[in-house]
């Protein structure tokens, strides 16, 4: 006999029938064999009351306001203490130790809260529901940290900056955005009565569960898809991924780096996500910029925590150009090899892995730079380069952007700033001088020295190198990346110093490419001491080594996660991939000749015609893949660098048109 109840599961209030409310399932289903479709809670809403936060400032309500406000604020601290008696543990000593971060902006790091889950403030949540006029697109400098991110214990700490901010805020979110829950005791079962918010709030009262999950949906979102992408491979043994998981809940520059990141990619999809990307890239940077000189004693920084500044550093580096392609973020990458001193000082061992992946990826950073900027941009940054021979038994550790091509990298990044310098000198050159001669001179010298380096260069045996564990970029992949890169620093010197080509030329040979030239033979003008190649002889040859070049990433499928590496070899190769100007008639002008020249097409032609889909079509799944304005950048860059050649000027080169056309971003 099933006794009567008000309520009871799906199917028996469908039917009307009585339930006798058993978990998980009532007797009356399972009698009759049938899974019970369990029980809904009974919410309702509720216009008896209206909940206002009470703060300084603020408007003070009524006495029964004020009398329900502190009922609530009990009813939901007894329930917490009584559900969750471990998350109460931080108590007095936490909030001790929180409290003088929460009072003033600066600081190098937040304390570890393991147990607390940021969430986005209201204006967060307003800008995903589509109402973006109240929030800005820059983001707000004068937000304080832990108002903008963290919480503790349900409590939104605000300052004087902020407190006009937070009046707006409150206009539609009560209590911290969400609609105040009153539980009612019943002697059968509880009753859920959650006061309604004002019509201002009712376009956010559908979503509110949604979005208090999305910082942790972007976080997921980071994990499993931006770190792939931004990586050359991706594995548990990945360093940047280590240092982010240890320390994003402790760090806050860091979580907001993440955060950014992670929308920033979701913005092509989800354009207003692009706001919130911004504000989370300002709120990380303000956390570096304006951390005091020295922290308090009771809040040591320590090397753990200067790793985690350092990483947001570099990350918030690499990716300012998301936002902006034209911004390289200068002033970053010296703030971050001020503080990679600071950590190496600390650190006794030469052997830490999190030091080398630092020391390498700066090594990586100024790659990307040296071609775009100044040197002196490039602050007091120098590499570091082994002296001798390296131990046979020890491993090497693929870099997780840099992969084996450590070496390579350190002489692209010094073939850079001399290509960059030496190009910046000769533009605001127009009548030679003796110190005009002085620097080319100086220049040819060292770049001499950089393609002796280049061509001794080998790569390291793989079986000395660990195994990434990254099935889709096996050592093979950055085996490859390795040579294009080697090639490509080598392309580079031969298109700005043509003599180094003129000492060193042959008719191509793919086997013979790349085989130092013994000093008798180079100062005899060639291989074979004929003469000097001409103009278009050398042309024909630097396209010869730029199609090479493209064959190696052709043999990289894409799906490898090299591909976010290889942007910047295409594009330096772009220039060398020039068609014949009479294979670019137009075809009324071809057709007026009736004549044989109009099929005369040379295979060579037609390669590079190929090679040109190639490079688009690679491009236009790296952006698809990448959803980033820089990537557009890139590719308008390889345009503009194509319609010169197709125009008929000569000796047109990448960089030069980077400046000119201000379409420098980062390439990696």
């Amino acid at each position: 006999m099933h006794t009567k109840s008000r309520g009871g599961c799906l199917r028996c209030k469908s039917k009307k029938t009585k339930c006798d409310e058993r978990k998980p399932g009532c007797a009356r289903c399972e009698d009759r064999g049938i899974q019970c479709p369990g029980y809904a809670l009974n919410v309702r809403w509720s216009r008896k009351h209206q909940v206002r936060v009470d703060q300084k400032g603020a408007t003070r309500g009524s006495p029964r306001q004020s009398s329900l406000d502190a009922s609530v604020s009990q009813r939901r601290l007894q329930q917490t203490e009584a559900t969750s008696p471990a998350s109460n543990q931080i108590g007095a000593d936490v909030l001790q130790l929180v409290d003088p971060w929460l009072t003033s902006p600066f600081q190098w790091d937040l304390p570890a809260l393991h147990q607390e889950i940021p969430s986005f403030d209201a204006s967060s949540c307003a800008l995903l529901l589509g109402s973006q006029e109240a929030v800005p697109t820059t983001p707000s400098w004068d937000i304080p940290f832990v108002s903008s991110a963290w919480t503790v214990d349900g409590q939104s700490p605000t300052t004087s900056s902020s407190q006009g901010e937070d009046r707006q805020v409150e206009q539609s979110f009560p209590m911290n955005g969400t609609p105040t829950i009153i539980v009612q005791d019943n002697s059968t079962r509880p009753q859920v009565e959650i006061a309604q918010p004002r019509p201002s709030q009712q376009v956010l009262e559908s979503n509110l569960c949604e979005l208090s999950h999305l910082p942790t949906s972007l976080s997921e979102y980071f994990f499993r898809e931006v770190i792939t992408l931004y990586c050359a491979w991706d594995s548990k043994t990945n360093v940047m991924r280590n240092i982010v998981e240890t320390m994003w809940q402790s760090s806050g520059a860091l979580y907001h780096t993440i955060q950014s990141m992670a929308a920033a990619c979701l913005s092509e999809d989800f354009p207003h996500l692009l706001p919130v990307a911004r504000r989370e890239h300002g709120n990380a940077l303000r956390l570096i910029r304006d951390r005091p000189p020295a922290l308090p004693k009771s809040t040591p920084m320590t090397t753990t925590h200067k790793r985690a500044m350092l990483l947001s550093s570099t990350l918030l580096g690499h990716t300012s150009s998301w936002f902006s392609p034209q911004n390289l973020a200068t002033d970053m990458f010296r703030a971050s090899c001020s503080m990679l001193k600071d950590v190496s000082a600390e650190t006794s061992s030469d052997a830490d892995a999190s030091l080398s992946f630092f020391s390498d990826t700066m090594d990586y950073w100024a790659m990307l730079l040296a071609y775009l900027t100044d040197s002196n941009q490039l602050g007091d940054y120098h590499h570091t380069n082994s002296i001798g021979p390296t131990d046979p038994s020890k491993s090497i550790e693929p870099h997780p952007y840099s992969g084996i091509s450590h070496a390579t990298v350190r002489l692209l990044t010094d073939t850079g700033i001399l290509i960059f310098q030496y190009r910046k000198h000769m533009a605001t050159v127009k009548f030679l001088t003796e110190t005009d001669l002085d620097v080319f001179r100086a220049a040819l010298r060292s770049a001499r020295k950089f393609e002796r380096a280049l061509l001794a260069h080998r790569p390291p045996d793989l079986s000395r190198v660990t195994d990434p564990g990254d099935p889709k970029t096996p050592l093979r992949h950055l085996e490859l990346i390795d040579e294009a890169y080697r090639c490509t620093g080598l392309l580079q010197l031969y298109r700005v110093f043509p003599d180094l080509l003129n000492e060193r030329y042959a008719p191509w040979d793919r086997e013979r490419l790349l085989r130092p030239v013994p000093m008798p033979e180079a100062a005899t003008g060639g291989l074979d001491g004929h003469k000097v190649p001409s103009a278009r002889e050398r042309r024909t040859w630097l396209t010869k080594l730029a199609m090479y070049i493209l064959g190696i990433l052709r043999d990289i499928p894409f799906e490898s996660r090299t591909r976010s590496a290889q942007p910047f070899i295409m594009v330096a190769i772009s220039n060398e991939l020039r068609r014949e100007p009479q294979h670019l008639r137009q075809p009324d002008a071809a057709c007026s000749d009736m004549g044989a020249d109009v099929l005369d097409i040379d295979p060579a032609s037609i390669e590079v015609a190929r090679a040109r889909k190639f490079v688009r079509s690679r491009l236009a799944a790296y952006t698809h893949i990448l959803p980033l304005r820089k990537s557009r950048v890139i590719s308008e860059l390889i345009d503009h660098t194509w319609a010169a050649l197709d125009a008929g000027e000569e000796d047109v080169y990448w960089l030069d048109i980077a400046r000119e056309k201000n379409l420098g971003t980062m390439m990696g």
